[in-house]
Formats: C-alpha cells, structure tokens, sequence
C-alpha cells in the first residue's frame, strides 16, 4: 500500500474508535458530575470502601468488599487525586470503568493481529458491537463494575501468548489469575476454573512435556494462591487476610442463591423452565448458544495445535471461551442479562479475529501486493467494521447526542466554565432534610448523633460518620454476621436509624422479609420523626413498643402443602393488620455438596389472599424463621410450601407455624402506609 493510503486507513480506523471511546468517556463524566445515582447499590457501595480506606479502617477486619477487596483500591489513587468526596469517587468509579474497555480491547487486538491498522478496525467494530448489543453493564461502571471485574480474565489470552518461555508463563498467568481473584471473587474463580479446565485438557491431549506441563500448571495456580493471599495481606494484614477470605469465599456463596436469588428477582426454578427463560430473553440464550460454540470450537483447536505459539494462542483462546461460559454461572443466583455481558465481550473478541483470520485467507487478498483491501484491512473486515459502526451511531441516539449535547456543554462549561459538581433528583431534597434529621438530633455539645443506616451513604459521609456495622445490611451475609448485625444494633442503641422507604423500590419488602429480625427489634425500640424522598428517618422512643401478640400455634401435617391462618384480629388504625409468621423447619438437600449448583435449590413459602404477596425465601442453613405479613380486614391469608431446585431430591418441611399480630405505632403509620403501597402495587 502507498504511504497516503496507510494513513488513510490508521486515520478512520483511529476516528472511528474515538468517536466510541469519546462517547463512553463524556458519557461516564457528565453521569458523575451531574450526579442522580441510587440510594442504594452502586455509588455507595464504593464511596463508603474509599472513606473507610482514607480513615484507616482494615479491610477484611473493620469492612468488607462484597465483590472482592481489590477493587476500591483500583479506584483508590484516582479518588485521591481528585480530591476525595462523593465526587472523587464517582469520576473515579465512571471513568476508570469507561476507559479501560477501549483499552482492554486495543491490547488484546494489538497482541493478536500485530498491526495498528487492524488493531484498531478490530477495535472500532467491538465498540459498535458492544453499542449496538447494549453492553452497558461492562461498558459503563453501573452498580457493580462488571467491566472492569472482569477485565483481567478477558486479557489472560494475552498474558499467555506473550510469555515465551515456561518460567515467564508461571509467573505472569499465577499472577494474573491472582489478581483477578482479588480484584472479582466470582469472576477470578470463573478465570481459575477456565485455566484448569484447559489444563487438564493439555494433559489429556499428550505429548511429550506432559510432566513439565503438570509441574507449569500446578505451579501457576499455586502462584494465582499465594498472589491472592499477599495482595489481602498487604492491605489487611494477617486477620484482614483471613476475615477477606472467609467472606467472599465462603460466606458469600452459601448465600448468593437463597438471600440474593429469591423474589423479587428472577431466577431459574428448574432447567426446562431455564431453557425457556434463555429463549425469552434473547441477549442470554444467545450469549449461551454462541458461548458453547466457541468454547467447542476453540478447544477443538487446541487440542489439534502444534506445540509454540500456535499451542499458547489455541490455549489462551480455548481459555477465555470456556471462562466465558463459566461467567455465566451467575444466572443461576439471579437471571437477568448484564451476568452474560463478559461473555458477550469474550464472543465479540474471538469472532471478530476469527473473521480477520478467514479474511487474511481469502483469495481475494493478495499477499504479495496487498491489492482488495479497504483501508488497509481485507474488504470483508472493513465492510463489517464499517457497516456495524454505522449501525450504532445511527441507531444509538446516545452517542450523536454526546457529540450535539454533552461535548460542547463539557468545554463550554467545565473546562472554560465555573460548572461544578451538582446533584439532581432525589437528592437535592435529602440533602436538606437528611441534614435536618441530623441537626435536630445533635448532642449538647454539637456532636452529630450516632446513625445506623440500612444503606448507609452520603449522610453519612457528609457528617463524618461510620456505620457501625455493615454499610449495607444486604451485605451482612451469613448466620453469625445477621446475629451480630443486629445484636451490635440493640447494644449501641442508636439515636437515629434510617431505613429505606418502601415506595423507592420494591427491594425493600425483600430485605424486610429477609431479615426482619432486625426491622422487629426497630419497631419495638423507635418511631418515625421524618422522611426523604428515599429514606425514612426513625429516632428512639423513650419507652419499648408492646410485644407481639401471639395469635396461634400450628402443627403442620407431614405433606401438608398448604396451610390456611387463623383469622387475624383487625387493626385498629384502618390500615392493614402487621402479621409475623414464625415457621420452624427442616431442609433436604443431598446433592448440597456439589460445586456451583449445589446450594441452587430455593424453599420458598408462598402467600395468597394478603397484602404481602412478595413469596418468601427461607435460609437452608438454620431451621426457624420470622417475616412479616400484612393482612386487611377480611382477608384470610394461606402460606403455600414449595421447592424450586435444578437438582433432585431437594425439599423443605415445615414442622411449627406461630403466628403473631405486632401493633404498629400510629407514629409508624408513615413506613406502614408505605409498605402497603408497594405491596398493592
């Protein structure tokens, strides 16, 4: 090609991939500083971890990481550097996650095709595909950064690849495969799994080196081991090591199916049911289909690869197809379709080389003179890049808006401009009466009042405080962090509590019925003194509430699969009556053992003719629960057992049903009326 069309080709390439980089880069800094994020979830999940790092609190000891430690430390020095806050850490949270995906797709093309004109023509088309499959659970930070959590799997290929010599290999993949289990729990497993996996099909497969590939893969994982144990060392020392690790290794999972898999959120209540959940939602069972026959094909192709590069490229493609569809064993805890977007990405990366490769064979290029190519790339490849990015600048209105919109009001008002940080939504509003509730209730020296937030967020930052527990009482996972949860609460005896009012989302009925001991001991100690437009402020009361009265006790038959209540005396106030059912019961579970499905199987106690409607999950790892049930005048409520399980065998049996009616404060009519509302709803 001549000099003039070289550059032709570098610079549309290079264009293209800057129009879609741009676009995520705008995108992700005007979410930030124009900030309207969740109460809940996302931006505080991670903003709280930084503060606890800036104060000097112990990771694995003092806080713990649901998804793994590794990540607010990634995030740590921008945050830093750009001055803490809430909006350190969101430019922080939305950038870093925004950039590097155009990154992580330069540096896997660059290894593999060894040009920057096909690199980025690779790349351009990647970030319209991922544009025009709407990946914006890795595209952008969201609520759990699922980009960057699986960002170290996904260049593993590459990791491989590049090592020339077995020693290099050792240590380059150990320590990848390390870092991504600090970094992701379940997507560095998902990564250490796909590597052994492969492995082991390199041993099956032969050769002469079967010893020295033993010794290589054994001593890798080793390596990926003690990596991860010195990166939790390093940050929590001996205790914060082991605290890290009991956590996202073994609590975390025991309850990942039971506690996060269970109504309101959809999950798979048996394969045929899955099979046809996949073909509803198409982005999934595609992602699935095109995840087997990658990983198929590719490991077909290892197993057939000459011994050298051709064998490091096969494994580390066969590797990244296989962690793929492993990726996806998280639609097993909730179906929804941001848990295929790795794998997504991981098709998009090998069909896209799988096409220059069939390309560059094609007799239509010539090698010699390079004649039937476009742009310095074969025909094919660039009418598919091409085309694919004209259809995500057509049909994704976000990007030409970012383009009319967002990038002139950036240099205007950001960079030329006094534009700051601002917020919108809800959030005006419960800054001014969050600061109110803490104000009203400040010491007689002016210290602010000890808070305990179900989700504890900005308040909390702004005032200078520390939840004393969890930040995130969904986060209090296991049966001995839900005891100490609430049994830290009883003791430090709060002055304020704020919980989540019931009409922002319909996941606070969840968490009522998940850990209602906790909501028990809240109305039996404190009253509503004021609201949010997301919150409920509660402040103690200077005597207990009553006690719940019991109603009656139930022997449930053997076999008996539904059971209908006693009748409910009837609230007083015209709202509807507040229900605790107490249920003692035994689980049978055989196949519990069994790695990644084996804690699968949901008890799940379904409600008819109530307010409560939302069916409630029991925990498999004790034998007696309470929850809540809300009853109108005339309504007589029935409690229905079932099991959903992917593996035979599974059961629960209920044993003792009590029955209790709590009168509800006309204080508490607020969070009442609330929950009916969403309830009804």
């Amino acid at each position: 090609m001549s000099p003039a069309h070289r550059r032709a080709g570098i610079a549309v390439w290079a264009g293209l991939c800057l129009v879609f980089g741009l676009a995520l880069v705008l995108v992700a800094f005007e979410t930030a500083m124009h900030f309207n994020g969740s109460a809940i979830d996302g931006p505080f999940q991670l903003y709280n971890a930084l503060r606890r790092i800036q104060a000097g609190f112990r990771p694995g000891v003092d806080f713990q990481y649901f998804h793994g430690l590794g990540g607010p430390y990634l995030h740590y020095w921008l945050y830093r550097l750009l001055g803490g806050g809430l909006r350190g850490s969101e430019l922080a949270r939305e950038l870093i996650s925004a950039a590097l995906y155009p990154v992580v797709l330069l540096v896997f093309f660059r290894a593999f095709v060894g040009d920057w004109r096909r690199t980025l023509c690779l790349t351009a088309a990647a970030l319209a595909l991922s544009f025009v499959l709407n990946l914006s659970g890795i595209l952008f930070a969201l609520n759990g950064m699922l980009g960057l959590r699986s960002t170290l799997p996904t260049l593993l290929p590459v990791v491989l690849y590049l090592a020339p010599t077995r020693r290099i290999r050792i240590v380059a993949v150990g320590v990848t495969l390390g870092a991504a289990l600090f970094i992701s729990t379940e997507q560095g497993l998902a990564a250490v799994l796909a590597y052994v996996i492969v492995s082991a099909i390199a041993l099956m497969r032969g050769g002469g080196e079967r010893k020295a590939q033993l010794v290589e893969q054994a001593a890798t994982v080793a390596l990926a081991v003690a990596t991860l144990l010195l990166c939790l060392f390093a940050v929590g020392g001996y205790s914060g090591m082991r605290g890290a690790l009991r956590y996202n290794f073994a609590i975390v999972p025991t309850d990942q199916y039971w506690y996060f898999g269970s109504p309101p959120n959809r999950f798979v209540p048996s394969w045929k049911d899955g099979i046809a959940m996949s073909v509803l939602i198409w982005p999934i069972g595609a992602a699935l289909l095109l995840g087997i026959a990658a990983a198929a094909m590719h490991v077909r192709r290892f197993w057939r690869a000459a011994e050298g590069a051709a064998s490091r490229r096969a494994f580390g493609f066969a590797m990244l197809a296989v962690y793929a569809l492993l990726s996806c064993t998280s639609l097993l805890g909730v179906f929804v379709a941001v848990y295929v977007q790795p794998c997504w990405r991981a098709i998009i990366l090998l069909g896209l080389l799988e096409l220059m490769a069939v390309a560059e064979r094609s007799r239509d290029v010539s090698a010699s003179t390079g004649t039937q190519r476009w742009l310095g790339v074969p025909r094919a490849v660039a009418a598919v890049a091409l085309a694919v990015s004209a259809w995500a600048i057509v049909t994704r209105t976000l990007i030409p808006t970012v383009f009319s919109d967002a990038l002139p009001h950036v240099i205007r008002d950001h960079l030329f401009g006094d534009a700051r940080f601002s917020v919108y939504g809800i959030w005006p509003e419960t800054l001014v009466e969050g600061q109110r509730a803490i104000d009203t209730h400040r010491g007689p020296h002016g210290e602010p009042p000890v808070l305990w937030s179900t989700y504890a967020g900005w308040i909390e930052a702004r005032n200078g405080l520390f939840h004393p527990s969890f930040d995130y009482i969904i986060h209090a996972l296991g049966t001995d962090n839900r005891r100490a949860y609430v049994e830290t609460f009883k003791a430090i005896k709060p002055t304020l509590v704020q919980t989540v009012l019931p009409t922002y989302t319909q996941y606070e009925p969840w968490i009522e019925n998940n850990d209602w001991e906790f909501y028990d001991a809240l109305l039996q100690s404190y009253v509503v003194s004021s609201t949010t437009p997301w919150s409920i402020f509660w402040e103690r009361r200077p005597t207990p509430a009553p006690q719940p009265e019991l109603v009656g006790t139930m022997t449930v038959p053997a076999g008996m699969e539904a059971v209908a209540l006693p009748p409910i005396p009837a609230s007083n106030a015209g709202l509807p009556t507040l229900v605790e059912i107490e249920v003692e019961y035994d689980v049978r579970n055989p196949l519990h053992w069994l790695p990644i499905v084996g804690q699968s199987p949901r008890y799940i106690v379904g409600i008819n003719d109530a307010v409560s409607r939302l069916p409630v999950a029991l925990n498999p790892f004790v034998h007696q629960k309470r929850f809540p049930l809300l009853v109108r005048a005339g309504q007589h409520p029935t409690l229905f057992f079932r099991t959903l399980s992917l593996l035979p065998g599974a059961s629960w049996t209920p044993r003792t049903l009590r029955v209790f009616r709590r009168p509800v404060d006309p204080r508490n009519g607020p969070w009442l009326t609330a929950l009916t509302t969403q309830l009804s709803r």
